[in-house]
């Protein structure tokens, strides 16, 4: 799994668009791509839609974004505790 932040630039004051670090106005959402061996195709499998001011290093929104995408997993690949 890959968990990605990206930068979506608004060029109006969308709902819940901030100023971005880049001093533009957007969203800064958290994406979890999965990927299926080595043809993988990278899908994505979660998001998490963030202000644009949201910090790319926040442990909690990448908690948050990684039980959401292994929630969409089947159970047969899912590994640890939470079998």
């Amino acid at each position: 799994m890959d968990l990605d932040g990206v930068l979506v630039l608004d060029h109006s004051e969308k709902q819940d668009a901030t100023a971005t670090w880049k001093k533009t106005c957007g969203h800064y959402p958290l994406m979890a791509f999965v990927d299926h061996g080595s043809a993988g195709s990278g899908e994505p499998v979660a998001g998490l839609l963030r202000p644009g001011n949201a910090g790319s290093n926040t442990a909690a929104d990448h908690i948050t974004t990684a039980q959401l995408a292994l929630a969409q997993l089947p159970k047969k690949y899912r590994r640890g505790a939470g079998r």
